[in-house]
């Protein structure tokens, strides 16, 4: 009689694996989806300027206005969103962030002064900051902790995907629909986007113990001083990446005279460079343990090498090759995808599971906030009688001092396991 019982047992058990497997699958490909959306919804303006330009008169200064507002909008943003998603779950305040700024997108289209420009900006900002707190506890109570990186490296490569195929889509939509047809088009994809989110996904509870942790280990570090560290890499970084966001298409465009039309695929090889990097990032890692190194040496050998690639930078100002210029570009866009992948695995990995909507919340606040005075300043150097060359010297430096950075508030021998007193037959308490 007990036969058939184990038997029955052990199919049970592959069918609950198999179901659970699918589920990831769905969620990680939900997470796509939306960061590729996300990032859509921000570089459609950049890609646009030239034409809106010409339309609006707006200056450099204006401009980088309304970057910079959109930036602390989403930074401050962020701080709300972290603690929403701990609180009201991932499910609830992704989907109606992800409708909230894809209507925002759509209202650019409406718009027909810089000012208007400004608000729908504000407005995209206030929704678009749930995405990255609600992403990273997604993947925190979905997979292994062995697998986070690894997912992350994945899901970071959405943003270079949408920045290498934007910019395709643009130059064909653009022709055809005009620069308010291509934003409302770009926007409706988003609610499509919320549609799915709101009737396949399927989240973790808040815990999701065995999932987020495997055993009972403590880290030896206060919470405090990992988020602070994994806060000081986002400030320092993030505005690398967001200037080459907003700015990289209005770089090209000074530097070898190419207009909307004819940036797709130059920006496409920079952006996939980026993509590459990302998922080498979150590989790397793996891949290094099997040479004997603990998972965080080898992470933050990673972020190393990431941080010297980011250092040929300031040849873009130089050189008069397009084909060079790219090269610098996808490199250290690669460079910063590897090197937030891990700072990303870093902070989900060893903050308290409770916390993990708060601390990724924190930390890319940080980031955006460090974005947007970068923005701000490029107000001024971007003039045509200033130089930009303080902003590229900062930008070839910004890693490694953000890998510093982390080095002093999370160095790697404070990250060991203090074993917690866990009964033998007692639950596994979360980390």
């Amino acid at each position: 009689m007990s036969t058939p019982l184990s038997g029955s047992t052990k199919s049970t058990d592959i069918i609950e694996v198999g179901k659970t497997k699918g589920q990831s699958i769905l969620m990680l490909s939900l997470l796509f989806l939306i960061g590729i959306i996300a990032y859509a919804d921000r570089q459609i303006i950049a890609l646009l300027k030239p034409e809106l330009d010409r339309i609006f008169g707006w200056t450099a200064a204006d401009y980088a206005s309304i970057s910079s507002w959109s930036q602390a909008t989403i930074a401050i943003s962020l701080l709300a969103s972290g603690w929403l998603v701990d609180r009201l779950g991932i499910k609830k305040t992704l989907g109606v962030g992800l409708t909230g700024w894809s209507i925002a997108t759509i209202l650019h289209a409406a718009v027909r002064s810089v000012s208007g420009f400004l608000v729908v900006r504000v407005a995209l900002g206030l929704f678009e900051g749930v995405g990255t707190p609600a992403s990273m506890k997604a993947i925190r109570t979905t997979f292994p902790r062995e697998a986070q990186g690894r997912m992350i490296g994945l899901l970071n490569a959405a943003p270079n995907l949408a920045a290498m195929g934007t910019p395709l889509i643009v130059a064909l939509l653009f022709p055809a629909l005009g620069w308010r047809g291509t934003i409302i088009t770009v926007g409706a994809s988003g609610l499509l986007c919320a549609l799915l989110w709101f009737c396949f996904a399927r989240v973790g509870s808040a815990e999701a113990p065995a999932l987020a942790t495997g055993h009972a280990d403590q880290p030896t570090l206060s919470a405090w001083r990992l988020i602070t560290g994994f806060a000081l890499g986002k400030f320092l970084t993030d505005p690398v990446w967001w200037f080459l966001l907003f700015w990289l298409p209005d770089l090209l465009h000074r530097r070898f005279a190419l207009e909307p039309s004819s940036m797709g695929f130059p920006l496409a090889i920079a952006y996939g460079m980026a993509g590459i990097g990302s998922i080498l990032g979150g590989y790397a890692p793996f891949f290094l343990t099997r040479t004997g190194l603990r998972h965080e040496s080898a992470r933050r050998i990673i972020m190393a090498l990431a941080a010297l690639c980011a250092l040929p930078l300031p040849l873009l100002l130089t050189t008069s090759s397009l084909s060079l210029g790219i090269a610098v570009c996808g490199l250290t866009l690669a460079a910063h995808q590897a090197f937030a992948t891990n700072l990303f695995g870093f902070i989900t990995e060893w903050a308290p599971t409770r916390m993990t909507g708060r601390a990724t919340g924190m930390g890319a606040f940080a980031g955006n906030m460090g974005g947007a005075l970068m923005l701000h300043l490029l107000g001024r150097f971007a003039a045509p009688d200033q130089s930009m060359v303080p902003v590229f010297a900062y930008c070839a430096v910004a890693y490694l001092l953000g890998w510093l950075s982390l080095s002093l508030f999370a160095p790697v021998r404070k990250l060991i396991f203090k074993p917690a007193k866990v009964g033998l037959n007692l639950p596994v308490p979360t980390v």
